[in-house]
């Protein structure tokens, strides 16, 4: 399991109907896989409009939000950058590598950090059924709370990949759907310039910032943890607060 970084057939690459826009998938080789939704199924379109990739609002706050960890190599090295920045992220956790790795868990929350669900194994769950989808979701919800006391309310999809019954899924647990705005393609092996750039370009007020805690292509992140203070910095000399995606909802 190394994150983002294996493989997924590319469905039909169209944007959903009444959402914000959607950011391109963290998938190799950086395909969407989100379902086509039929413009004229009102209930879809209802449950397209749950996916949130940004919030639009007044003044310039943004979140940072991390997938596919814990692990025991960068999850520390990005909680102490984060700590001596005083800076709250939102981390989307992977139910094994939680279930391997429960004290780096613990040590996100106990560090006032907030935890999303972002499935058990990392599967593409657009293609799942309807109990393979619910299963990942729960399981990872009970393993979390299993281990910190903390039952997380955010989901989001591996690779971003949505489809109707994802989405069911999703808000019959009781989660509200997160995508993001600013993919920085960490896990893709980026150098430290790309990463800032990717961050430069997509930004604006009410951003999702996507990165990761663990995974990336080879198993490799040392840039995202090496460019991680300089987001931070960048960000501040923009005049942006940093939030948690909680805090991003509710200042909306």
């Amino acid at each position: 399991m190394t994150g983002c970084s294996h493989s997924v057939q590319p469905e039909s690459l169209v944007s959903l109907p009444n959402t914000q826009v959607i950011s391109p998938v963290h998938i190799e080789p950086q395909q969407k896989v989100i379902k086509k939704i039929d413009d004229s199924n009102s209930e879809q379109k209802s449950e397209s409009a749950a996916v949130i990739n940004n919030v639009k609002k007044d003044g310039l706050k943004v979140a940072l939000t991390f997938d596919d960890g814990p692990d025991e190599k960068y999850t520390p090295l990005i909680l102490d950058i984060l700590k001596k920045e005083q800076v709250k992220a939102t981390f989307f956790v992977v139910g094994e590598h939680a279930k391997e790795h429960p004290k780096m868990l613990k040590r996100v929350v106990d560090e006032g950090h907030v935890i999303g669900n972002h499935s058990w194994d990392h599967a593409n769950l657009s293609e799942a059924t309807a109990d393979k989808i619910e299963s990942e979701i729960v399981s990872t919800d009970d393993m979390i709370k299993q281990i910190t006391g903390v039952t997380p309310t955010l989901f989001r999809a591996p690779y971003g990949a949505v489809s109707p019954q994802v989405l069911n899924a999703s808000m019959k647990s009781g989660h509200q759907v997160i995508g993001w705005s600013v993919d920085t393609l960490d896990w893709d092996g980026k150098s430290v310039p790309q990463i800032l750039n990717n961050v430069r370009k997509e930004v604006g007020p009410g951003a999702i910032i996507l990165q990761h805690f663990a995974g990336g292509k080879h198993g490799k992140l040392g840039n995202t943890v090496e460019a991680l203070p300089q987001i931070i910095s960048y960000l501040r000399q923009k005049g942006y607060t940093l939030v948690t995606v909680p805090e991003l909802l509710a200042a909306n």
